[in-house]
């Protein structure tokens, strides 16, 4: 049996840190050329993504299904018409999770910087 010690333990963790947050940056791209998203409004999604990572709700979440939240979040405010299946299209995360962690960020200190849909309907 092979045990690793505490310095090769963090190396290791710092690795894949390295390796999830380059699909994450990956996946925010591929959400900017796929759905015609604006450079800044990617920022402005990645921002909101460091944001829900440091607050205990999300911090064990899936970084992929954040996200596809925050690309749902900044699509509201954004001129192009971006979907729930578009999202999950890209994504490859089923549309029901994203909606349902949508809510728990409408639910969080930072739905004031969010615009609600108008009619409580997903699109």
């Amino acid at each position: 049996m092979y045990l690793l010690n505490n310095h090769q333990l963090i190396s290791y963790l710092k690795k894949i840190k390295t390796l999830i947050d380059k699909k994450v940056q990956a996946i925010y791209e591929e959400f900017r050329c796929e759905l015609g998203i604006h450079k800044r409004n990617i920022i402005d999604a990645q921002n909101l993504h460091q944001n829900l990572l440091d607050k205990n709700p999300f911090r064990y979440e899936s970084p992929f299904l954040i996200s596809a939240v925050c690309v749902y979040a900044i699509s509201k405010n954004i001129p192009q018409k971006i979907t729930l299946e578009d999202i999950e299209n890209i994504s490859h995360i089923k549309k029901e999770d994203i909606e349902k962690c949508y809510k728990l960020v409408l639910d969080s200190e930072f739905s004031e910087s969010l615009q609600q849909p108008d009619d409580d309907v997903f699109h």
